[in-house]
């Protein structure tokens, strides 16, 4: 596997992120009118097994705490899951996101989401902060997890 941050789209590419980004957030995807934005002034790695794009992740800066890092999200395809590819693009962004003077990076994660809270916590050191309720709307709780770089 390799892992790469992109600084431009790359249009062959494209197609795939947004396909990624459907099946892991459904209508909480991100689409081409925001992902390329994200790509050209955010932070956004993939995960390549070959040529095949297999996961992403994508943050940007806090602007009234430019050294805490927001993760906006974090996709992985179906059929990749499980082999650890999701955990290795994770602790290859952070180091890189360490690299550029962040110190500390936060996520929200769907409480219900165990897999993935057993993930940050349990592989990559996050902890829980806080909940949030009604985040994205009267049934939309998100729990807030912090890792310290």
């Amino acid at each position: 596997m390799k892992i790469e941050r992109l600084r431009t789209p790359k249009a062959k590419w494209l197609p795939r992120l947004l396909e990624l980004e459907r099946e892991a957030f459904g209508e909480g995807a991100l689409n081409e009118w925001n992902l390329v934005p994200m790509i050209r002034h955010g932070c956004v790695h993939v995960a390549l097994l070959g040529e095949e794009v297999v996961g992403l992740v994508e943050y940007m800066r806090d602007w009234d705490k430019p050294e805490r890092a927001y993760m906006v999200g974090v996709s992985v395809a179906q059929d990749a899951r499980g082999k650890g590819l999701g955990s290795a693009l994770l602790r290859a962004s952070l180091s890189e996101l360490k690299e550029g003077g962040v110190t500390e990076v936060e996520l929200t994660v769907d409480p219900s989401n165990q897999a993935a809270i057993r993930v940050y916590r349990e592989k990559l050191g996050f902890v829980e902060k806080e909940m949030r309720r009604g985040e994205y709307g009267s049934d939309e709780d998100r729990l807030v997890m912090t890792l310290n770089l």
